[in-house]
């Protein structure tokens, strides 16, 4: 079968997911709650947030002060909330030996608020799904996020409620090995409580998995996560990271070390890898080990126009090269304006479980934030 590229697609004037981006390292921004309201990135934006977007992240923005303001300033809530529309979609396109195909998938479609009461922040996000029943409208209602948040100061943060448990990068990126294959996929947040140090230096994330108590058939696995951090240097972020998991049959353990590397204000990496050890309840000798990796290397050509490179391992289970899934590629990433995001990914991924040979994969995404 010959090779084809991509087919494109444009999802246009639906608002998409508010991303995080931790590569603003690359311009001493050490901690992601100088532009979301979440301790550890993503979700719904602070103004300072929204206007680094017009002045840093996009290639064109105006004086205008409605330019990076939620609804563009048609609509102007209190100091005390904050808004955010949220929609993701993408057109992806596979070629395999036994398939070649494009495909439009719908991801997220969620309204996301923060409420800010003296130091207590009450954050939630609710949006559509897809289901498999059509019952009423709960059946394709969704809360993917929801939590309370207390910062007592700039530095201290204690947090309860359903996000994921942060363990090395924050990337929206979440079908990467380093996210989906260790268990955090979308959609897959669990209940936590977290504690945190976020200072000028150093960073630390401690949070307690509680799984889902109020789904106990999905299985979600228990148990905790260490996440420390260091500033280097004003544009250098690195950190360890671990989590043990207990899940209904197996238990398991999780080391990595990652880095935000901002070499210059236009130009950085970010990279990954995580170690994992699974033990099986039932048989004590059965262990599984493997590792996962992600880098992506970036250069800023203008302003809000990025060319990048990526690459990424995945094998959870050494003695078994079923399990081994390896990918490099090559993406393109536009933010004309505030609020707009596009994105064009082409890569070269192999699964030995399919074939031992590389086949091609490409998507399109267009972003765009209430």
């Amino acid at each position: 079968m010959k090779t084809k590229f991509l087919v494109i697609y444009f999802a246009f004037i639906f608002p998409t997911l508010g991303w995080c981006y931790p590569e603003m390292v690359r311009h001493a921004y050490v901690n992601c709650a100088s532009c979301h309201i979440s301790p550890s990135g993503g979700g719904v934006l602070t103004p300072y947030g929204r206007e680094l977007s017009r002045e840093v992240l996009s290639t064109w923005g105006t004086q205008n002060i409605n330019e990076s303001a939620f609804a563009y300033g048609m609509v102007r809530p209190p100091e005390w909330l904050n808004l955010m529309g949220l929609y993701r979609s993408v057109y992806a396109y596979q070629n395999t030996r036994s398939v070649s195909e494009g495909k439009y998938i719908f991801m997220q479609n969620d309204l996301e608020t923060s409420v800010q009461a003296e130091y207590l922040y009450f954050v939630a996000a609710v949006g559509y799904k897809n289901s498999v029943t059509d019952v009423s409208v709960l059946d394709h209602t969704i809360s993917r996020r929801h939590y309370v948040n207390y910062r007592p100061t700039d530095s201290l943060s204690f947090r309860a409620g359903r996000f994921y448990p942060s363990f090395g990068i924050n990337t929206p990126d979440h079908v990467i090995p380093t996210k989906r294959d260790l268990g955090w996929d979308e959609g897959q947040e669990t209940y936590n409580l977290e504690a945190a140090w976020l200072g000028e230096v150093w960073n630390l994330f401690v949070t307690a998995d509680l799984g889902r108590p109020d789904q106990p058939s999905l299985n979600r696995e228990t148990g905790f996560a260490l996440n420390p951090s260091v500033a280097v240097a004003d544009t250098y972020k690195v950190g360890l990271s671990y989590f043990y998991g207990n899940g209904q049959t197996t238990t398991r353990n999780l080391e990595g070390a990652w880095g935000i590397l901002g070499f210059s204000p236009h130009f950085f990496l970010l990279t990954e890898w995580d170690f994992q050890q699974q033990s099986s309840k039932t048989n004590l000798f059965t262990t599984e080990s493997g590792l996962v990796n992600y880098q992506r290397l970036d250069y800023e050509m203008i302003q809000g126009l990025h060319l990048y490179l990526t690459q990424a391992f995945s094998d959870l289970d050494f003695n078994n090269s079923q399990t081994l899934t390896s990918s490099y590629g090559l993406g393109l990433q536009f933010f004309p304006r505030p609020h707009f995001e596009l994105n064009l990914s082409w890569q070269k991924v192999r699964a030995l479980a399919i074939s031992d040979s590389y086949s091609d994969f490409a998507w399109l995404m267009f972003n765009f934030y209430l």
